[in-house]
């Protein structure tokens, strides 16, 4: 019995947890704009963070709808939206120097802007233009897969 009313409560606690905003972002349903980053890196080992920020519709802030790092809904920052803003590329080493990051303007296939992606690479020194090249290469094929901006949103298959 004892052990009984332990679980129970431990259930309990576990549910009331479940409506803060850090777990109910956790268990929200897998979007496709996930699923085309999933892909991405699977096509492409040699990229090892990569993150996709978008205004999703209806919404005023520009956030992280999909990553293999979490942080989902984290607000897009000045290098972000000056990317989107600009459509210049932001080209930067990471402050430990093991990371090159290049950020893009993302499009739809009909070439208007909908946010950006950041594709990091292990940083080597030299490497920047070969990186720079082969992110707009992984951005233009995830354009080819991008009809329009709700499309990202619909539920994964």
């Amino acid at each position: 019995m004892q052990r009984t009313t332990k679980l129970a409560v431990a259930m309990a606690i576990l549910l009331g947890f479940a409506g803060t905003p850090q777990v109910a972002a956790q268990v929200t349903k897998k979007i496709y704009a996930q699923t085309l980053v999933d892909e991405t890196l699977a096509r492409h080992k040699e990229v090892v963070i990569m993150a996709m920020h978008v205004t999703p519709p209806g919404k005023t802030e520009n956030v992280i709808i999909a990553s293999n790092i979490g942080r989902i809904g984290k607000k897009a920052d000045e290098d972000d939206l000056r990317v989107i803003n600009t459509g210049k590329p932001n080209l930067e080493v990471n402050t430990k120097g093991d990371h090159f990051e290049v950020e893009l303007v993302m499009q739809d296939q009909s070439g208007k802007t909908i946010g950006a992606v950041g594709i990091v690479f292990m940083n080597e020194k030299g490497k920047e233009a070969e990186f720079q090249k082969k992110a707009e290469q992984i951005r233009d094929e995830m354009k080819a897969k991008t009809p329009t901006i709700d499309k990202l949103f619909e539920a994964a298959p």
